[in-house]
């Protein structure tokens, strides 16, 4: 098996969202020559490979031809490589990133030579690197890893959107609850320890949340010490336990260096009827509640309201116009 050079290829384990490489191949790079390539990504972890799904799911059904090949191949040994299987007729590239995951990605064409030139392959790979360095600085958290202020705006819009136009074919989630949650106390964390531990607290947090939630929910830095989600096809009874449990984790794990850190958060059901601002408005005024009262807990707005506890949150008036 040949080297494999494009060691670009370690930023998709970073950037965790395959959706984005049907995307750039689909879309981007050919989109007369697209139709024909077919692309699957294997994961293998804990002694075992699946197939990752466009929406970030692991599937274990693997043809057996190419679990063969899998297991045939790509050993730990292997860091990187390329190699062209006759019998499967398509094209196999393995790349290893400095965590416990191997990856491999599989092409094939559709096309009737049943083949891909290894130059044109070469450069649909070397541009999907590409497409991934420019994707992760500009819609990932640079400390935290987690999607930013940039595409928590852009993704809210799409699911927000009533129309089928931003809908993805092969999205198969809906979102059903939005939350946001803001470290407690973080600021005099930030005085007495300085920002560098801060930052830690941040980046700790962020990879609790990620271990919590499942690949298909969104996790977002909203800003500062505050971050936002949004959990798919799950009752409001479902987050309250869930949530819960991340606070209660939250408050259990060791900080380096901070005695304890806990998390406020406030939820809402995600309703595409309102508009961003009245979504954001609603899990926002959830969060205050929790903070003006007692920090550490996990409170529902509609629960909130129901109470009347807090007001609930108005849909903005549209300007009246006067006719002369």
């Amino acid at each position: 098996m040949a080297e494999c050079k494009y060691y670009s290829f370690y930023a998709l384990a970073k950037i965790n969202d395959p959706e984005l490489l049907y995307e750039a191949f689909q879309q981007q790079i050919a989109p007369g020559y697209a139709d024909k390539i077919e692309i699957d990504v294997f994961e293998h972890s804990d002694q075992h490979w699946n197939r990752l799904t466009r929406s970030g799911g692991l599937d274990q059904k693997i043809p057996e031809q190419v679990l063969d090949t899998l297991n045939q191949k790509f050993g730990a040994q292997d860091l990187g490589s390329w190699y062209y299987d006759g019998e499967i007729e398509g094209w196999f590239c393995s790349y290893k990133p400095l965590t416990s995951k191997h990856f491999v990605l599989l092409l094939k064409s559709r096309d009737p030579d049943k083949l891909i030139e290894e130059e044109y392959l070469q450069f649909l790979f070397h541009f999907y690197c590409h497409q991934l360095q420019m994707l992760q600085g500009t819609y990932r958290d640079a400390l935290t890893g987690l999607y930013n202020r940039r595409a928590f705006n852009e993704k809210l819009v799409q699911l927000l959107d009533r129309s089928s136009h931003y809908k993805r074919r092969s999205i198969n989630f809906s979102p059903t609850v939005f939350v946001m949650l803001d470290i407690d106390h973080f600021k005099s964390i930030n005085d007495s320890l300085g920002h560098l531990f801060g930052d830690e607290v941040l980046l700790l947090l962020s990879q609790q949340m990620t271990e919590s939630f499942r690949e298909h929910d969104l996790l977002f830095r909203y800003g500062g010490e505050e971050f936002a989600m949004v959990i798919m096809d799950i009752t409001s009874e479902q987050a309250q336990q869930s949530l819960e449990r991340f606070r209660e984790k939250i408050a259990r794990y060791n900080f380096p260096n901070v005695e304890q850190v806990t998390v406020s958060i406030g939820f809402t059901h995600f309703d595409k009827n309102l508009s961003m601002d009245e979504l954001i408005g609603q899990a926002d005024n959830a969060l205050y509640y929790c903070k003006a009262t007692t920090r550490n807990a996990v409170h529902s707005y509609q629960d909130l309201v129901d109470k009347k506890l807090i007001p609930a949150v108005k849909a903005p008036q549209s300007p009246s116009v006067e006719i002369f």
